[in-house]
């Protein structure tokens, strides 16, 4: 594992080769596949490939393969009490039981974010959701799909979106164009929003478990007092890792609940 330097090196992008500490450059003969696998991945690819380990073991290895009618199995109860009822409560709640369709989505959704947002807290780690261009991929893919959705559904009376009612026939060119304009800015807001609860609370847990290690060094008593507040900064931050993970969920539903009807 590489380790880091300064507290904000958790974000920098670099070659899975610094990853794996492995210098073949001074390798004559090289195996071929793995001088392209260390060379063409980013740490953020081998993360992301740890994320999706992850969500396969849980819903695959661990519900699929021990599912049952009656709890025998600890995990089973825990993902269908805590998280399946949880979600698909939300998914009902926002656009009825028309919505259970999109439960697959809106889950895989939740667990990549709070797995990504977890992950990040891991000292030496990297935080895949602290960078802006993959929140902006989640976000603004989400609006195109629920976009596609929505003529699919409704056909052209989707477009309705955009056209308040009750408004003056002179200022409906302009309501319309700031409808679609905050249409769009619907995968901004929800790219930035994770982006930066994100960014920010790590930044400081990080930046914090940096200047402890350094407090240690002098004293000890001072260094446990730290210690211990940034310990409960971390829960808060496991809370918000959670808070933002629901927040995407809850906020993409509604938007789905668009893409079947139309309403101001």
């Amino acid at each position: 594992m590489l380790l880091l330097k300064q507290p904000l090196d958790q974000f920098d992008l670099y070659l899975s080769e610094n990853l794996l500490c492995c210098n073949l450059k001074g390798l004559f003969f090289k195996n071929l596949f793995f001088f392209l696998i260390t060379n063409s991945f980013l740490n953020v690819s081998i993360y992301l490939l740890i994320i999706f380990i992850l969500y396969y073991y849980l819903t695959s290895l661990i519900l699929v393969k021990n599912l049952k009618l009656i709890y025998t199995y600890i995990w089973q109860f825990v993902y269908e009490e805590l998280f399946y009822k949880f979600i698909l409560g939300i998914l009902i709640s926002q656009v009825g039981k028309k919505g259970q369709s999109y439960f697959i989505y809106i889950s895989t959704l939740f667990f990549f974010i709070l797995f990504s947002n977890i992950i990040g807290l891991i000292p030496n780690s990297f935080t895949v959701t602290s960078h802006i261009i993959l929140t902006f991929m989640l976000g603004s893919t989400t609006i195109i799909g629920l976009t596609i959705i929505g003529f699919i559904k409704q056909k052209l009376y989707f477009l309705k979106l955009f056209i308040p009612k009750g408004v003056p026939i002179l200022l409906l060119p302009l309501l319309i164009l700031i409808e679609i304009v905050s249409y769009i800015a619907r995968g901004f807001s929800l790219s930035i929003r994770l982006f930066a609860n994100l960014m920010s609370g790590h930044s400081l847990i990080h930046i914090l478990l940096f200047f402890i290690v350094k407090i240690f060094k002098f004293n000890y008593i001072i260094g446990f007092i730290g210690l211990f507040l940034i310990s409960i900064i971390f829960l808060l931050e496991i809370g918000i890792s959670f808070l933002q993970a629901y927040v995407f969920a809850v906020l993409v539903s509604i938007y789905l609940k668009d893409s079947y009807e139309v309403e101001h």
